[in-house]
């Protein structure tokens, strides 16, 4: 089909008829949906209208309620004889509150805070405030004077009872009035002159409010405030006596329960209705599609024969295969044009020859296609495999088919899919499963094939195989320094070297990273393997030029043979891997066969290394300080920090038992960071005005974040950078000089100090001393203890500490432990003395206490 036809088939007239009238449903759709969700909003709206009305209406009806029955409360008080005989022409208290007449009552059943009897001439005569006899006048009491317009409200109605809403101090009050008379009662005697006044009021609480308002249907009713100024569709402002008044309340909203009803069922109805509409849309198209492609195929039905064929063809040739046609021997007949593209081959060159000819395999598919001719069906061949016109192997897939030809001949119809990418990837695929890409050498996978068979006819024999394993030293500076393709390049360098050591007479495998495994199976003796271990360490000590740089590694190799130490392909690579880190850990760059203790120092080794990492975290570890004496001041005015493990079974171990387990491990930068931690908070604490050195392992000056954690560590404490002093071994820096160097820079930016430890004791230069930036140097203890005895000694010392004042460094003799000493070295001008005789090591408590008393006493007097 071509583009044209297929252009025709997406575009039909039947379909373009269906499609707009559709569109215009989902417009129509659309807007119907929108006009039903702004009604029932709209509806919603108006409900919650509706109910705030009635509510507002119900909120002034509920108040105007409350003021009847006060103005009914007053007027069953004021208009009594009784009242008018105690309260009016005499106020007798004993009847007003002793007897309850106009008492506590008014207070505890209507809730009135105030009951007040006004004399004729405006004084306050008696007053129940918040049921309580209480005198306090009423102006005073409700913050404005409003008696003149109670009186004038009382003359117009003839002194019956008045009430009014009054607010006060953000307060809704109610006030009730009224002349008290006697109320008709014959035998009370009136007396001429203006009337007493009674007055009940009524401060209007929320609670009060919210009470009241459950009885009228309306919920949280409250006051606001009554300056007006609050505003909303739930509220009511109502005019006051010193100001106004406004309500609020929690509206019932019953336009939401519309909308948490209604519009869920709208969503899903309108969801459903344009999932439904879209169904038919999409029905209908199909059906207008089918409709236009049969009008087309019956278009198409009257061209002629042979521009069906022609299509045909164009159809065959569009596909990644090619089609064949052969008689009932199988010889071809007819071969489509793809033919040629993908095999290289013309068509006129195998037109009439057997198809079991073009494929490499003859025999199989000629006798499977006989039978095929007989009994009929289908038969499908996989990576048959053939010759291109290049003469390159190449792989198709057969499906062949019997027919009957038009002149009723049998033969065969089938298509070739070449396959040959597919088969060279699954080839790839199985070479990377058992090969190590980057080397070539067989991988682990392979390796362990190679190790079971091996084993297993072990057995049969009387020889030993002997698995090596590999590790290079010094690899991962490699990478750091120079880069993963230079790394690369190096592991590429050292397969080749093992391949030469090992030649065919065993297998030589990569594990991965810089670990490499060779299996001999058969050895006749132990030299053989040392043998070959000599010549492997020899090949890998030689230089790797990479880059124009000679890269220099090292190798370390663990032997385990079988079936003396085991007979298991596991038990071996564990056996052999156990013996590879005893060689690392007696000096690396050597062998070492399996022994059976081995692996019980292993686990022993494992233990502390968890224990040691369990410490740093459990408080454990404690430091210790050893004070170091100033020549010059004549006083201890700094101290070395040294750790110490607290372990719970062994006791105290000292440094040298697990400081170098820490650098194996790479715990030593937890516990270097614990140590700065601890040192720089008790020098702060316990000794102030000291400086506090702490020694650091020469892989932290490789950290290029060390700096960062010093900075971190002063921030955290608080201690000046100034009296924080670093030491490193003389070695530290001779690794990455330039890094070294970099860093120790920053260090000393921030005021740390830089100390050599044991000067004398590695392989620093004068180039040394001149190149970093170092601030003093520690003779070693073993200068210092035969100087007394040795004039040779001591002129060594003496060299030594002129060449650190030529170089302005502070010098330190380390190991001074007897009086002699000091003074031999305070007379060569050595600026720091540290030992025995100045002090062991103690805690810091103990350093203050002895040597930070007041008035100068941390001159110590033995030293002194």
């Amino acid at each position: 089909m071509n583009v044209i036809d297929k252009m025709q088939f997406t575009s039909g007239p039947v379909r373009l008829l269906v499609r707009q009238p559709m569109i215009m449903m989902f417009i129509l759709l659309g807007l119907s949906f929108i006009i039903a969700l702004s009604s029932v909003i709209f509806i919603a709206d108006q409900l919650n209208t509706r109910s705030d009305k009635q509510t507002r209406v119900m909120l002034e009806k509920l108040l105007a309620n409350r003021q009847e029955s006060m103005r009914s409360h007053l007027t069953d008080n004021a208009e009594w004889g009784e009242a008018y005989r105690n309260l009016h022409r005499n106020l007798n208290v004993e009847w007003a509150w002793d007897n309850q007449n106009l008492g506590e009552s008014l207070f505890q059943t209507f809730g009135y805070e105030g009951v007040f009897v006004i004399a004729p001439n405006g004084v306050t005569r008696y007053s129940v405030l918040e049921g309580k006899n209480r005198f306090e006048p009423f102006p005073l009491w409700l913050g404005i004077d409003m008696l003149k317009s109670l009186s004038a409200q009382l003359e117009q109605t003839g002194g019956k009872a008045v009430s009014r809403l009054v607010s006060v101090k953000n307060e809704a009050i109610l006030i009730s009035a009224a002349w008290i008379s006697s109320g008709g009662d014959l035998s009370v005697k009136t007396v001429a002159g203006p009337p007493s006044i009674m007055i009940f009021a009524d401060r209007l609480t929320d609670k009060k409010l919210t009470d009241a308002g459950l009885e009228y249907g309306i919920e949280n009713a409250h006051v606001v405030n009554s300056s007006g100024r609050f505003s909303g569709r739930n509220s009511l402002t109502l005019p006051a006596t010193g100001g106004s008044v406004t309500f609020a309340w929690q509206s019932a909203a019953p336009g939401a329960a519309l909308l948490t009803t209604l519009l869920p069922l709208i969503v899903v109805l309108m969801l459903g209705t344009f999932f439904l509409a879209y169904a038919l849309m999409q029905n209908a198209i199909r059906k207008a599609r089918i409709s236009d492609e049969s009008m087309f195929l019956l278009e198409q039905s009257r061209l002629a024969l042979s521009a069906s064929e022609r299509r045909f063809r164009d159809v065959a040739e569009t596909t990644t295969d090619w089609i064949w046609e052969a008689d009932e021997d199988q010889k071809l007949i007819w071969i489509s044009d793809r033919f040629p593209a993908l095999t290289g081959h013309h068509i006129n060159d195998w037109r009439g020859k057997r198809l079991s000819e073009f494929l490499v395999t003859v025999e199989p598919i000629t006798l499977q296609l006989a039978e095929l001719l007989r009994v009929g069906g289908n038969l499908r061949l996989r990576e048959c495999r053939y010759l291109s016109a290049q003469q390159y192997i190449r792989y198709c897939n057969l499906t062949v088919r019997r027919v009957i030809f038009s002149n009723g001949k049998k033969g065969f119809r089938g298509t070739a899919t070449d396959v040959t990418h597919e088969v060279e990837a699954n080839a790839r695929v199985h070479y990377l499963s058992h090969f190590d890409e980057l080397t070539g050498l067989p991988n682990r996978v392979q390796m362990k094939e190679f190790l079971h068979g091996q084993l297993s006819e072990l057995s049969l024999s009387e020889h030993t195989l002997a698995m090596i394993m590999l590790d290079l030293d010094m690899f991962k500076p490699v990478n750091d320094l120079y880069g993963h393709s230079a790394g690369d390049e190096v592991l590429h360098e050292v397969s080749d070297r093992l391949r030469r050591c090992v030649d065919s007479s065993g297998l030589v495998a990569r594990l991965g990273g810089d670990e490499f495994t060779i299996l001999l199976p058969d050895v006749n003796h132990r030299e053989v393997v040392e043998k070959l271990c000599r010549c492997i360490i020899a090949e890998i000590n030689r230089p790797f030029l990479v880059h124009g740089n000679e890269i220099f590694i090292g190798v370390s190799l663990g032997i385990a043979l079988a079936p003396q130490d085991a007979s298991s392909a596991n038990d071996l690579l564990r056996f052999s891997d156990i013996a590879l880190y005893g060689a690392k850990n007696s000096g690396r760059n050597n062998w070492l066969f399996y022994q059976r203790d081995m692996g019980e120092k292993i686990v022993q080794r494992r233990e502390m290394e968890h224990e040691l990492r369990e410490a740093i975290h459990t408080n454990q570890l404690f430091l210790v300080y050893q004070p170091r004496f100033n020549v010059s001041m004549a006083q201890v005015n700094s101290v070395e920090a040294l750790v110490r493990w607290q372990h719970p079974r062994r006791g105290t171990l000292m440094p040298d038992q697990f400081i170098p387990l820490a650098e194996e491990t790479g715990l030593i930068y937890a516990l270097s960071d614990w140590v700065l931690l601890k040192a720089c908070e008790d020098t702060l604490h316990y000794l102030p005005a000291m400086a506090v050195s702490v020694n650091i392992s020469a892989s932290e000056l490789q950290d290029k974040g060390f700096c960062k954690r010093i900075t971190s560590v002063l921030e955290k404490t608080g201690l000046q950078g100034e009296r924080l002093e670093i030491e490193v071994t003389e070695n530290a820096a001779l690794h990455n000089p330039e890094q070294t160097q970099q860093i120790m820079k920053q260090i000393k930016a921030i005021g740390v100090k830089i100390l050599i430890d044991d000067f004398g004791t590695g392989y620093a230069s004068l180039s040394y001393l001149r190149s970093f930036p170092f601030d003093g140097i520690k003779l070693d203890k073993s200068f210092i203890f035969p100087m007394t005895e040795s004039h040779q000694a001591r002129l060594i010392v003496e060299n030594m500490i002129g060449l650190g004042k030529a170089y302005s460094l502070n010098v330190t003799a380390e190991g001074v432990e007897t009086r002699l000493q000091l003074e031999q070295l305070s007379s060569l001008q050595c600026d720091s003395l540290q030992g025995y005789y100045i002090g062991k090591p103690m805690s810091a408590v103990q350093v203050r206490n002895q040597y930070l008393k007041p008035a100068g006493a941390n001159k110590n007097p033995a030293i002194i």
